[in-house]
């Protein structure tokens, strides 16, 4: 471009170029020598874009540049603005000699390549020249990978990165799967599995332990010296009038099967002699004496260490060899020694002569002839009542009392099978021959529906008035509920026109309204007598 009125030069000498010409004016009249027109590299002494005003004979070339590149680089007074914010590619505007290779190359890498002041801001700025293009990443490599390339370096041309990216993207796939880590990883599960082996192993072992210790304590505290002789009875005499049978003259003038005995179930079993799972709170001795007169024994046969620490053996009942006991099931849950059992129900019986007592034993095979050899040499088996028909005639309980035969044995279980009465041996009655009994198990402690074995005319009946709690063990909770005198009353009730109840069997005792409910029902059976009722053994 062409600035102001362009004067007629001097012409060169012949020979010379007109550059090197040693004088020459300028537009103002004034003389410039020739070495300051190329004074470009002095920032200093001539600004370089002055020069670009110049017409030398190379600079047509320059008209020929397209206008607004040129423009940017020159220092003119209107340009000021433009050099207060600096672009990138000012430099491209310099018409040197060197200059054409720099037009021909890409304008972005050489503006980069160029180191000038003000080309520090022009980084921070946004870039005015497209951005490289991206190298390639693999269709398979996973994002994390390239948020780490820098350059070229982070290209991964390694055989196993391609077989990487051609596999099929997982949510972690492993980059390699060789042979050491295969080992590394079967030695890592090896490691877990024996630790939680020994892990198992140790808790397994504590928890035996741990049972181990409870049972040794369970024992000492149940079967330590201390244990024995805990309790013994020496009192047995209850108040009763002279002329009267359990507790009421009209008993006596009733039959032994139409009077109803209060009984215990499991009688043997008692937290006072360190049952577990007792059905009573205190032993039957005690309930003896308060009023009850029947009886529900089971007897067993106890191992050989626990029969040295809880029973005496004693000689003078034969029972020196004896491993018997009675219990439930289990001499560890609870045992009483059949000496201490049967002296004192036979003292009992020495001691109350106007008391009838009925007993039920249930026995086990192995503990049947002990038994009976302990009965024989006690002399329990004089108070024995034993019929004299096959069918019984069963007499009053006066007359029981007059003969002193106030003991009606009846057992089940073991070699016992039924039999005519004259002659079932020592006087025990086959259970099943003369009861029905509600459900056995305390299931039903509402109804009188009973189950019949043997004979429909059936003597006695038997209202098992107890249950299990949850855990299928004896609860006082229930048993105060069941004993009450209005639960009582409500179950009698539905015995109307059915089987009239002859043994009432509770679990504690002490809880409940039961010897009061019971002295009530045998006045009313008298009354009922009286009248005619009840002789077929119904409940009227």
């Amino acid at each position: 471009m062409k600035f102001g009125s362009k004067k007629k030069q001097q012409e060169p000498e012949k020979g010379k170029p007109s550059f090197f010409t040693p004088k020459s004016s300028d537009q103002d009249g004034t003389e410039v020598e020739a070495s300051s027109l190329f004074t470009w590299g002095k920032k200093e002494e001539a600004p370089a874009p002055v020069t670009k005003g110049r017409s030398f004979p190379w600079s047509k070339k320059e008209e020929e540049v397209p206008a607004a590149p040129v423009t940017k680089g020159r220092s003119l007074p209107w340009s000021k603005k433009e050099e207060e914010a600096p672009v990138a590619p000012v430099t491209k505007g310099r018409s040197l000699p060197w200059s054409k290779k720099e037009e021909e190359a890409p304008v972005a890498p050489v503006a980069k390549e160029r180191s000038f002041p003000w080309s520090k801001k022009q980084d921070a700025a946004t870039v005015v020249a497209p951005p490289p293009p991206p190298e390639p990443v693999a269709p398979g490599t996973p994002p994390r990978s390239s948020k780490f390339s820098f350059g070229k370096k982070s290209t991964n041309t390694s055989p196993s990165s391609k077989s990487v990216a051609t596999a099929p993207p997982t949510p972690s796939p492993p980059r390699k799967n060789s042979s050491k880590r295969t080992e590394y990883d079967e030695s890592m599960v090896s490691e877990k599995t024996r630790r939680k082996c020994c892990s198992c192993k140790c808790v397994i072992g504590s928890s035996c332990l741990l049972i181990l210790l409870a049972i040794g304590g369970v024992l000492a505290w149940r079967y330590g010296p201390w244990f024995q002789g805990s309790l013994s009875s020496t009192n047995l005499q209850v108040e009763s009038c002279p002329d009267c049978c359990n507790g009421l003259r009209s008993n006596c003038k009733l039959p032994v099967n139409k009077v109803l005995f209060p009984t215990l179930h499991n009688a043997h079993s008692s937290k006072d002699h360190k049952f577990i799972g007792a059905s009573h709170e205190t032993q039957f001795e005690d309930a003896l004496v308060e009023g009850y007169r029947g009886l529900q024994l089971s007897t067993c046969t106890c191992e050989n260490v626990l029969s040295n620490a809880l029973l005496e053996r004693d000689p003078a009942l034969g029972l020196e060899n004896s491993n018997m006991g009675f219990c439930h099931s289990a001499c560890g849950t609870g045992v009483r020694d059949p000496k201490a059992v049967i002296e004192n129900i036979k003292t009992f019986l020495d001691v109350n002569r106007r008391e009838v007592l009925i007993v039920e034993i249930e026995m086990t095979d192995d503990s049947e002839d002990d038994l009976r050899t302990a009965l024989r040499a006690s002399g329990l088996l004089d108070h024995v009542y034993i019929p004299d028909s096959k069918y019984v005639d069963w007499p009053k309980m006066g007359k029981l009392v007059d003969k002193n035969k106030r003991l009606i044995l009846f057992g089940r279980g073991g070699s016992l099978r039924s039999c005519d009465a004259p002659d079932c041996r020592d006087g025990i009655l086959y259970f099943y021959d003369f009861f029905a009994q509600t459900e056995p198990d305390g299931s039903d402690a509402t109804s009188c529906d009973s189950t019949l074995n043997g004979d429909v005319n059936v003597d006695y009946f038997l209202v098992n008035q107890f249950q299990k709690n949850q855990a299928k063990m004896p609860s006082p909770t229930i048993a105060n509920d069941l004993n009450s005198y209005n639960e009582l009353s409500a179950r009698f009730e539905d015995c109307q026109g059915k089987l009239e109840p002859n043994l009432l069997s509770v679990e504690f005792w002490q809880q409940g309204d039961v010897l009061e409910f019971v002295q009530k029902d045998n006045e009313n059976r008298y009354e009922l007598m009286k009248m005619g009722f009840g002789k077929r053994g119904l409940r009227g």
